[in-house]
C-alpha cells in the first residue's frame, strides 16, 4: 500500500495527471476586457442613438404637436396628441388616395417585374452566344440613378419626343398622346419607368433561385415521365418560393418609397393622379410647412410598411430562420 501510494505520488504520475496550463487568450474575458470591449464599441453605439434613434424620437414627438417652423421652436408648440393622426386617417381623403394609388402602382410593377425577370432568368438558364453580355446588359438599368432614370423617361415620354415618333411612324401621325397631360397615361409612364429601372432585380434575383434548384428532384420527375411544363411549374417553382417571397419584399420596400420618378417625370400630376404617398408627405413637409402633419403621415405609412411586410413574409418566416440556425 505504502508503495502504490508512492508511486502514485512519484513526479513521473504526476507529470502525467498535472492539468495542461491554458494558452493565453483562451479563456472567458476578464473584467478588464470587458471594460475595454464597452469601451472600443461605444463611439459606433452613440454614433447610431444620434443617427438613428435621436431623430425618430424627435419625429415621434413632433407628429403629435402643431409645431411648424414658423411657430417657433418645437418644444414650444402645442401637444395635440393624436388630432394629426385622426385628421389623416378620417378627414383627408388626398392621404387616403395617396396610400391607395401608392399600392396599386406597386401592384401593378411588381407584378409586371416578377414576370418579365422571371422570363429572363428561365432563358439565361440556356446556353446561347453572347450570354455573358447580354446579361450585364440587362443589369445596367438597375445601376442607374432613380432621378437620372426619371429624367430620360420624362425626355422619352415627351409629346415630341421617341416614344411618340415610334408610335407615329407604327400607327399613323394622328397617334400623338399627351403622356404627362392625361391621368391614366400619366400613371402607364410611371409604371413603364419603375419596370424598366427595377426588373433586373428580379431577373437577378430568380435567376440565382434557379440555379441553387437541387437537380435530384427534377431528375426524379423527368424519369417519372413529367413534361418540361410539368417540371417547372409543378417541381422548380414550389422549391423557389421562398426565394420569390424575398425578391417580392424587398421590391416592395422600396417601391412603396417611390418618389424619384414620379417627381421627375409628372411631379405628381396630373392634378394629384400620381401623387404617391412619398410625394405626398414631401408636399406637406416642404412645400407647405406642415411638419409635424406630415411626421404622422410618415409614422403611418411606416407603420402600414411593417404590417405588410409582416403579411408578406409569414409563409415562408418558419423557414427561412430554420434554415439560418
Amino acid at each position: 500500500m505504502l508503495k502504490d501510494s508512492l508511486n502514485a505520488s512519484s513526479p513521473e504520475t504526476a507529470s502525467v495527471t498535472q492539468t495542461p496550463p491554458k494558452a493565453p487568450g483562451t479563456g472567458r474575458p476578464g473584467a478588464g476586457e470587458k471594460t475595454v470591449a464597452r469601451i472600443l464599441t461605444m463611439p459606433g453605439q452613440l454614433v447610431s442613438l444620434l443617427v438613428l434613434v435621436a431623430p425618430l424620437l424627435v419625429a415621434l414627438y413632433m407628429s403629435f404637436t402643431d409645431w411648424s417652423p414658423t411657430r417657433g421652436s418645437l418644444f414650444e408648440a402645442e401637444f395635440v396628441g393624436f388630432e394629426n393622426y385622426s385628421e389623416l386617417l378620417i378627414w383627408d381623403t388626398r392621404f387616403v388616395y395617396a396610400v391607395l394609388r401608392t399600392l396599386l402602382i406597386s401592384i401593378a410593377c411588381l407584378s409586371l417585374e416578377f414576370t418579365f425577370g422571371l422570363g429572363l432568368a428561365v432563358l439565361f438558364m440556356r446556353r446561347f452566344r453572347g450570354k455573358s453580355v447580354l446579361f450585364s446588359a440587362f443589369l445596367t438599368p438597375m445601376m442607374i440613378l432613380p432621378v437620372v432614370v426619371g429624367y430620360i423617361f420624362w425626355m422619352l415620354f415627351q409629346s415630341s419626343g421617341p416614344v411618340n415618333q415610334i408610335m407615329e411612324c407604327i400607327l399613323g401621325p394622328d397617334v400623338a398622346l399627351e403622356w404627362f397631360k392625361n391621368a391614366p397615361l400619366a400613371v402607364t409612364a410611371v409604371i413603364v419607368t419603375e419596370v424598366w429601372h427595377w426588373t433586373p432585380l428580379f431577373f437577378l434575383i430568380l435567376l440565382s433561385g434557379l440555379n441553387s434548384v437541387p437537380e435530384n428532384p427534377v431528375r426524379a420527375a423527368v424519369i417519372l415521365g413529367a413534361s418540361p411544363r410539368q417540371v417547372f411549374w409543378r417541381v422548380i417553382m414550389p422549391m423557389l418560393k421562398p426565394v420569390i417571397i424575398v425578391a417580392f419584399v424587398i421590391r416592395a420596400m422600396e417601391i412603396i418609397k417611390l418618389f424619384d420618378e414620379v417627381f421627375m417625370l409628372t411631379r405628381g400630376g396630373p392634378g394629384s393622379s400620381t401623387e404617391t404617398i412619398s410625394l405626398y408627405i414631401y408636399k406637406l413637409a416642404f412645400n407647405d410647412f406642415q411638419l409635424a402633419y406630415g411626421a404622422a403621415a410618415a409614422f403611418l405609412t411606416l407603420i402600414g410598411s411593417l404590417v405588410l411586410i409582416h403579411l408578406m413574409l409569414a409563409p415562408v418566416r418558419n423557414q427561412l430562420l430554420e434554415a439560418g440556425r
